[in-house]
């Protein structure tokens, strides 16, 4: 999820309190990607206008229990378009978000065929972002259905996930993407400010992209390039990945090295920057320490993109972004060090994020503590990190207790249902380092990694949810650990500066 700076917000807050292909065999990722909606899109950029053309087909299996008479899909840039009621920003992030000032995006639905056959279609939702196509027909269990819709693209003037900037463009949750069946229905969810508003189980993409060769790329997938005629084409295929994105730079470097086990990792960042290969190599010393200590990373490449955005940093599979505004080194390193524990936790074993942010937020914040115990020579301490977040917690819950008289402090609320992004942040993100700390002192450092290893190997390619991970620590720890992660979810148990 997109990391915040967190530990030193509490003044902040009241200012503004009055306002209110290795180790996993190349066969697996065969076997995983039989009978998963496929997704092949074909598009082009022109980049005066900052709009995309494209055509998507999707050959999307019912593996629901139930007979389908539709399906649903998300369009999240409609939440960029002017007279969006669900916006993804705020009013404090807003001028980060468009430091050009407000610029609207969207995205338009041309045309839809089902089986080819062309198809009407109706957008729903509570902001109206969610594309409805009726099949005209019942599509029963374990059948295919081929669907392709005509799309138009307006990237925003901004830094936010989708959106262009300084001669970068962010291409993160930017195509019609299939919406979750819940048992009963599909997700409709909008494209909420706080957290990461996403939801969605692993697909096959192959990517046909068209645009002036200025720009460098780099996405989700194995991507091969060819210019001609002062156009990159750019062809890309990726297997059972969690979502598909993409981040294209002009006047960028982009250096490359492989991991032990034979990884890719690609750090691509401005041509001013001067320390490219320090942060390569962090990137892919994080690759090489969560697939030593959690479970093999199984693709065959991860990209790093210094980008401008909005946040710290976001996620996404085989790549993140992290933001050219982190101007504290140690700050940077920790980003991207979280990012890159997110193909692990998000990435490869999903979650709910809506629901349960925590499920990886946590995880991935814990993760980054564990990286720097092993790696001393960045000087980040674990004990700072812990120790840190500890004093900050106590700190963010006596300020709101004095302002308003009661704090939440529920680690597993909604997104939306929290009350600002200061509120999930130390709930989530904060609170999670404690709370799998004073877990490593109940039951060891090892068996809570050993608890995480199993959550993976378990849940990897799936989408898990917070009965997996107590199952897991279960099998781990032999022994129920659900009224320890109970009483910090839940916010019952009471957290001071003393241990």
């Amino acid at each position: 999820m997109k990391k915040f700076f967190i530990l030193c917000i509490c003044a902040v807050f009241v200012c503004f309190s009055t306002f209110s292909l290795t180790g996993c065999s190349k066969n697996e990722i065969d076997k995983i990607s039989k009978n998963l909606n496929t997704y092949s899109i074909a598009m082009s950029l022109d980049d005066e206008t900052k709009q995309i053309s494209a055509t998507e087909k999707i050959v999307f299996y019912n593996n629901t229990e139930k007979e389908l008479e539709y399906v649903c899909f998300h369009l999240y840039p409609r939440a960029f378009r002017e007279g969006a009621t669900v916006k993804p920003y705020t009013a404090l992030t807003e001028a980060t978000c468009f430091p050009n000032g407000v610029s609207f995006g969207d995205i338009v639905v041309l045309s839809v065929k089902v089986n080819a056959q062309t198809k009407d279609f109706e957008l729903v939702g509570e902001d109206e972002d969610i594309l409805k196509i009726y099949f005209g027909f019942k599509l029963t269990q374990k059948k295919s259905v081929e669907i392709v819709i005509e799309f138009n693209l307006i990237i925003p003037n901004s830094t936010h996930r989708f959106g262009w900037f300084d001669g970068n463009i962010n291409l993160g949750n930017w195509y019609p993407v299939l919406a979750e069946f819940d048992g009963e229905d599909f997700d409709q969810s909008p494209y909420y400010a706080t957290g990461d508003p996403f939801h969605s189980s692993v697909a096959n993409y192959d990517v046909e992209f068209s645009f002036p060769q200025d720009y460098q790329i780099v996405s989700t997938g194995q991507c091969e390039l060819t210019t001609s005629g002062g156009l990159t084409k750019a062809k890309i295929l990726a297997r059972a990945v969690r979502d598909f994105a993409m981040c294209l730079s002009s006047d960028s470097n982009l250096v490359s090295a492989k991991t032990s086990g034979g990884v890719q990792v690609n750090y691509l960042a401005s041509t001013l920057d001067l320390e490219l290969n320090k942060f390569l190599d962090i990137s892919k010393e994080a690759v090489e320490f969560f697939s030593k200590t959690f479970g093999e990373y199984p693709y065959k490449s991860i990209s790093v993109a210094k980008t401008p955005f909005i946040y710290g940093g976001m996620e996404y599979p085989n790549l993140v972004f992290v933001s050219d505004s982190v101007d504290d080194e140690n700050e940077y390193l920790k980003v991207i060090v979280h990012e890159i524990a997110h193909q692990w936790w998000y990435g490869l074993v999903g979650n709910n994020e809506i629901k349960e942010a925590w499920l990886d937020e946590s995880v991935a914040e814990y993760s980054t503590a564990l990286f720097f115990k092993s790696h001393e020579k960045y000087g980040i301490s674990y004990d700072d990190l812990v120790g840190d977040a500890l004093s900050s917690y106590v700190l963010y819950v006596d300020v709101i207790k004095t302002l308003r008289g009661e704090v939440n402090t529920q680690m597993n609320l909604a997104v939306n249902e929290y009350q600002n992004d200061y509120e999930y942040s130390y709930m989530v993100y904060v609170k999670g380092v404690i709370m799998f700390d004073s877990l490593a002192d109940m039951v060891g450092e090892k068996n809570v990694v050993l608890g995480l290893k199993k959550y993976y190997q378990d849940n990897k390619f799936k989408v898990a949810t917070a009965e997996d991970f107590f199952a897991a620590f279960e099998k781990a720890c032999h022994k129920d650990l659900r009224e320890f992660f109970n009483g910090f979810l839940s916010g019952t148990t009471i957290i001071s500066s003393i241990n």
